[in-house]
Parts: structure tokens; C-alpha cells; sequence
């Protein structure tokens, strides 16, 4: 029996670092509206961390999607908690809701996971590969951030700790005194700040792992899109053979197969004795000199991810037809019109699904 908790405000609360974490309004709102997306993954015997409102929404999505499990009452279970990510204040949560401490991941296990979904382990895991791929550089001088972009201009500055997009921004949208102030901001709040060298991306998608008893052995392929800045915005669902398909319109099959193996090896040797569960390796499609190139992680999310949901949600409506996975924000009803939602709206988001048929780019 799992315990299942939608905390995608994680990341962000990493970044903090500490255990009473309040998110900004907008993470708060996409918590509150994706309270009952884990029953599209739970088993039948699983719970659910959700207010007791929701129960008449979660009893309708279940008869309606065939979906299982039940909300968390809080009477005291034994049952395995599985969050969306682990902090400091995904262990509070489950505190809150009465959780039994020794079912809980240790202080000390926190900040290691906190360390391993540091930015700063995508430069392991691309030196761990070998080969000619660009590398980030973390910086924890504003100044070295600036002259970064003299020499390539247009590169990328992130965050050590942020999700979803957020926390990233291309440096050439500043000038440099505006840079240096912004960049100087980050590391006072998180120690550092990755500075990345612009690349001219042609696929946005990810590879997807799962992490038990030690080994973490690959699972999947996610195909998602994003805003020229980096922030997401949605994820193709389809069979695993059309998301593959995709992918090998760029790169060779035989590149990916051997990139999935060695990071199989990575990956088992950062966090195969410390973490159990989905993480992702975002990657990368650029252009160069008219040759297609695999960025082979662009970062590492050590949680659940949109893309394993949408491997989820496919596998539970049995689609066939490629459909847009995305987060409608303000959206009426006109424009949710042939689209399923696949979660009550709440705060003015609706978690939608939208045939795209062929046209996946």
C-alpha cells in the first residue's frame, strides 16, 4: 500500500532547503488543482493526501476513468509514503497528515537527495558519459556569470534548484549590469547558479527511470514542449513505440540505446543507495553546423515527472492517438471543448488532454 502526495511545488522548496516552506500562489494553485492526479497511478489498495472535499471529484474520476484508490483519511495506516518529490517539507507534509515518523525518510537522507537534485549533478553525469558534449559550469561569482555571456552570448542561467522551467532565463533578455544583479540574487539565495552555453534545440524529451533495490534501470520515453525560455508547457502521450519513432527522426537508434545504458550506470552509482522511485533525465535535440546532436542531460529531476504521468494516463485510456498532456491556466469553456479533463478545474486550472494526431512537433 503506498501513501501517494502531489507536492509539485518540490523543487522549489529544495531550493529553500528548509522545513516550513510556503510556496508563491501560482505552485500553491497547481498543488491544490492536482491534489487527485496520483489515482491515475495508484493501486487499488493506495491513498491519497487530498482534502476530504474532494472525495464526491475523486469517487467520479474513478467510476468514470476506472481509476483507483482512496483519499487519506488520517487514521493511521502502514503504508509506503510516495511523494511526488522528497524535501524537507514533503516530510512535513506527511507529518502533518499523521504519518507515522519511522515510515519517514531521515533528516540526514533529505539532504542527501537534496545534494543529488543539485543542477551541479548534470555536470557529473555528462563527464560520466565522456564523448563531446557541452558541459555547464557552476558559477558563485556574478561577475564570471557576466563574462560567460561576453565570450557565447545567449547563454542559459538556472537556478541549482527550480522546477518546471522556472527559475531559468537566457541572459542575452538582459543587460549586463540587470545580469549581474539577477545572477548575484541566485547565488545568495542557493550558493551558485549553472550557466549554460545557448544550444539551437530542435526536441525537447527525456528519458525515464526507475530507481529499486539499488539499480536504476530505464522504463520509458517522455516526449514533451517547452517555451523558448525553458519553461513547460506540455507532453505528448502516445505508445511508447511512437515516442521512440519521434526521437529516432533526429538521432540513431543505436546512440540512444548506448546513452540509456551508460546512464543506467551513472545514475545506479549517484542515487541507486540512496533513493527509490521515478526520476528523469531531461535531454536535448540541437542543431550544429546543419548536424542533428543529442544533449544528453539537460538536467536530472530526482521526483516524478509529468512525463511518467503521461505514461500513466495513456496506458489507463489505452491511446493510441498522440494528445497534448497540459495545464490550461484561465481557460474557458469554449476553449476546453474537445478536450478530456482529466481532473476536476480548481484555482483556474484544468489538467487537460488534446488530440494532436500526427502533427507531434
Amino acid at each position: 500500500m503506498k501513501l501517494h502526495l502531489f507536492n509539485p511545488e518540490n523543487d522549489l522548496a529544495l531550493g529553500l532547503g528548509c522545513r516550513n516552506y510556503t510556496p508563491p500562489p501560482h505552485a500553491a494553485a497547481i498543488h491544490r488543482a492536482g491534489a487527485l492526479l496520483p489515482l491515475w497511478w495508484a493501486g487499488e489498495d493506495d491513498l491519497v493526501i487530498a482534502p476530504e472535499g474532494l472525495a464526491a471529484d475523486a469517487g467520479q474520476l474513478k467510476e468514470r476513468f476506472g481509476l483507483h484508490g482512496n483519499i487519506f483519511t488520517g487514521q493511521p495506516v502502514k503504508a509506503t509514503p510516495a511523494p511526488w518529490g522528497w524535501s524537507a517539507d514533503a516530510k512535513r507534509q506527511f507529518t502533518l497528515a499523521g504519518v507515522r515518523p519511522e515510515t519517514l525518510p531521515s533528516d540526514e537522507m533529505i539532504g542527501r537527495l537534496r545534494r543529488l537534485s543539485h543542477r551541479r549533478m548534470t555536470i557529473e553525469i555528462i563527464k560520466g558519459l565522456g564523448g563531446d558534449y557541452p558541459v555547464p559550469t557552476e558559477a558563485t561569482d556574478p561577475e564570471s556569470v557576466v563574462e560567460a555571456e561576453r565570450l557565447s552570448p545567449g547563454c542559459f542561467i538556472k537556478s541549482p534548484w527550480s522546477g518546471s522551467g522556472r527559475g531559468v532565463f537566457c541572459a542575452r533578455s538582459l543587460d549586463e549590469k540587470a545580469l549581474y544583479k539577477r545572477a548575484a540574487g541566485i547565488i545568495h539565495r542557493q550558493g551558485s547558479v549553472m550557466v549554460e552555453r545557448g544550444l539551437d534545440k530542435e526536441l525537447d524529451f527525456a528519458a525515464l527511470f526507475h530507481a529499486e533495490g539499488g539499480r536504476v534501470c530505464f522504463r520509458g520515453w517522455s516526449v514533451f514542449k517547452a517555451e523558448s525560455r525553458g519553461m513547460y508547457s506540455g507532453n505528448i502521450v502516445a505508445p511508447q513505440s511512437r515516442l521512440h519513432e519521434i526521437i529516432c527522426g533526429y538521432l540513431p537508434a543505436e546512440m540512444l540505446a548506448d546513452t540509456i545504458s551508460r546512464e543506467e550506470e551513472i545514475l545506479s552509482r549517484l542515487a541507486g543507495g540512496s533513493y527509490e522511485g521515478w526520476l528523469g533525465i531531461d535531454m536535448m535535440v540541437y542543431r550544429e553546423n546543419g548536424e542533428m546532436k543529442l544533449m544528453p542531460c539537460v538536467e536530472m529531476n530526482l521526483r516524478m515527472t509529468m512525463g511518467v504521468a503521461a505514461i500513466k494516463i495513456g496506458e489507463k485510456l489505452s491511446l493510441q492517438t498522440p494528445a497534448l498532456l497540459a495545464w490550461r491556466h484561465r481557460a474557458d469553456e469554449a476553449d476546453l471543448e474537445g478536450s478530456t479533463i482529466l481532473l476536476p478545474p480548481s484555482d483556474g486550472f484544468a489538467l487537460t488532454l488534446t488530440e494532436i494526431g500526427e502533427q507531434t512537433q
